[in-house]
């Protein structure tokens, strides 16, 4: 998985010459040496200098005078615009290995889907200080439970990168909906947050999800020295599915506490992205970044953001949500309890609430090449972050997360990578335990809670490199589950990649990816550059 940042910095050339009226002109003449016997010629290299005032171009002279010898000037023409045209297509069909979910079932997995992507885009270079781009995007999706019940999809047309770039010898500023990339590493930066990301599927590369976000950006150099400024007026979430998906954040782990039998699958998705909000971030309390870097053997940088959240914090009543649990599970609900809601709710209390909290991330950031491949390290402290308990609740915590990664960065028909990301929370309770993060045997004492993931890539290309052989693997030893996607791909025809793959999940039903273990899936695939 990739991200793509494209940097331009244009600066405008100056004049080739000047040639302004009155500034005197020089020759270069030889003459014969007097003191010379036989008036010889001087030695070489002995030369004198004569200088000529500039000549009224009107005027006139006598042919036997010397004349000046006149440089001729050119004037640089302003360069014309350029228009490039972009533009790729990407779908897939997938099924799943397994049917788990009985008929009927409250939250029963898909176990088919469909998905077609496609982006279209125009990028024009105005002139040396100007450029401007745009970009549309649309994506078509189906599913369908066994049976084919609750099937369902959606058309999805949303603005991609949409800016305009002013380029000056001082500073570039772009304007407009963009992709701001920060840290290190291009897939697991943390400190990488200022743009939000589509979260309902995991086929694709992770460049393709990234969402471009409305943003004033500036950058520039001071001596070695690179800085970057950068300002998100206008809140963006992440796009989750939060239920009756096989990526949605309520898996079949978590209980049987939504059932989404009640809404038709006709609407189900467009529910999605409101369902655990009570209020946004107001407009202009925005996202704050500030980045410095410095060029040489070992690039290295360090930025602060200041941001909002990308995932609603959901604070639920217990006693609300005591009740729900018990109705969703097929349980007699307790009438006191229930009693109890209807007349607080009555009162005007406030049982639920979804809102976005505020960060600061501090991070320091390191690249160098090292042998064959490229070695990218990032560090980030943050104050505060939102995780959640067992009985999921959110909880406040300080946070320290370490990447590195090591990748290819030669041309080799061989292409591999390996990441490491570590997590350590300080001042976790006794009683507390940081759900999916932990396992349930942390309990029991104050303790500082680690996590740890491995990324791996491995791959081949042969043939010609027609074909490419890969192989991708997540490894999280705490609990102890992984996840596995070995993939076939062929490019027969330019533009053109056809792919066959499949994606596996294994661990215990709380561990990060034995939470996803019903979605394994085989899927097959094309990738068409249009232009």
């Amino acid at each position: 998985m990739k991200y793509a940042a494209l940097l331009l910095g244009l600066l405008s050339l100056p004049a080739l010459a000047e040639d302004d009226a009155g500034t005197a002109s020089m020759v270069i003449e030889t003459f014969e040496n007097p003191s010379a016997p036989n008036g010889e010629l001087a030695p070489r290299g002995v030369m004198e200098i004569e200088t000529f005032e500039a000549v009224d171009a009107g005027a006139e002279f006598d042919a036997g005078l010397a004349l000046p010898v006149a440089l001729e000037t050119f004037k640089t023409e302003p360069a014309a615009p350029t228009v490039r045209i972009y533009g790729w297509t990407s779908g897939y069909l997938a099924v799943d290995t397994r049917f788990d979910s009985p008929r009927g079932a409250a939250g029963a997995e898909n176990v088919a889907e469909g998905r077609v992507r496609a982006v279209l885009g125009v990028d024009v270079k105005v002139n040396d200080h100007v450029r401007l781009v745009l970009e549309g995007r649309a994506q078509v999706r189906g599913a369908t439970q066994r049976e084919f019940d609750r099937a369902k999809g959606f058309f999805e047309p949303m603005l991609g990168d949409a800016f305009i770039d002013l380029y000056t010898s001082k500073v570039d500023v772009r304007v407009g909906n963009q992709r701001i990339p920060l840290g290190a590493n291009a897939a697991l930066a943390p400190a990488d947050a200022l743009n939000p990301r589509d979260l309902r599927e995991s086929a694709g590369e992770l460049e393709d999800a990234l969402l471009p976000v409305f943003a004033v950006r500036a950058q520039g150099e001071i001596g070695k020295l690179s800085w970057l400024a950068a300002y998100v007026p206008f809140f963006q979430p992440h796009r989750v599915f939060v239920f009756g998906q096989d990526e949605g954040l309520l898996q079949p782990a978590f209980g049987q506490s939504f059932d989404n039998r009640r809404i038709d699958p006709s609407v189900e998705d467009y529910l999605q992205d409101r369902v655990l909000e009570t209020q946004r971030p107001p407009p202009f309390v925005g996202d704050l970044a500030l980045r410095v870097s410095g060029e040489g053997r070992v690039k290295v940088g360090a930025s602060w953001v200041w941001m909002n959240e990308k995932l609603a914090r959901v604070k639920m009543d217990p006693e609300l949500s005591r009740v729900l649990a018990a109705q969703a599970a097929g349980r007699t609900v307790d009438q006191a309890a229930a009693v109890s809601v209807l007349n607080r709710f009555q009162a005007g209390e406030t049982l639920y609430r979804g809102f976005y909290g505020r960060q600061h991330l501090f991070s320091l950031e390191a690249s160098a090449l090292l042998g064959p491949g490229q070695l990218d390290v990032d560090l980030t402290y943050s104050p505060r972050q939102t995780f959640y308990d067992a009985d999921f609740s959110p909880v406040d915590k300080a946070s320290v997360t370490f990447v590195a990664s090591y990748s290819q960065a030669s041309d080799s028909p061989f292409l591999y990578s390996i990441s490491y990301l570590g997590m350590a929370l300080p001042d976790i309770g006794a009683q507390e335990q940081l759900i999916i993060l932990e396992p349930a045997t942390s309990v029991g004492a104050p303790h500082t809670a680690f996590f740890h993931l491995f990324v791996g890539m491995l791959g081949v290309s042969v043939w010609d490199k027609r074909f490419e052989l890969s192989f991708r693997g997540t490894f999280e030893p705490v609990q102890r589950s992984f996840s596995l996607a070995p993939r076939v791909t062929y490019q027969g025809i330019d533009g053109l990649k056809l792919f066959l793959a499949a994606e596996f999940f294994e661990g215990s039903p709380w561990s990060p990816f034995g939470y996803f273990g019903r979605n394994d899936r085989l899927m097959v695939g094309a990738r068409y550059e249009l232009f």
